[in-house]
């Protein structure tokens, strides 16, 4: 990312008063904005507002035919999860 982006963006999720953001490409973060230190040590409930993000992205995902269609299981993009041993 470009420093003008990252400038811009911190910019913005100060603006709206977020806490901490990351952004990640794969293993690799290329942004954090962190309020403060305390953040980190304590994190904040988000309750649904999780579920939210997550069904739009699923739904932008499945719209760009990255996910074929809902009913998919999860274990086709997330193998390791078989791993574990759990009923899914």
């Amino acid at each position: 990312m470009s420093d003008i982006f990252c400038n811009e963006l911190q910019k913005k999720v100060k603006k709206i008063k977020i806490e901490g953001f990351v952004i990640y490409i794969g293993n690799t973060r290329i942004f954090e904005y962190l309020k403060n230190k305390k953040v980190v040590e304590k994190p904040t409930k988000v309750y649904s507002i999780t579920k939210s993000i997550v069904s739009i992205l699923i739904g932008i995902m499945v719209d760009k035919g990255l996910i074929k269609n809902i009913q998919e299981p999860i274990y086709n993009y997330f193998p390791e999860i078989l791993e574990f041993n759990d009923p899914i």
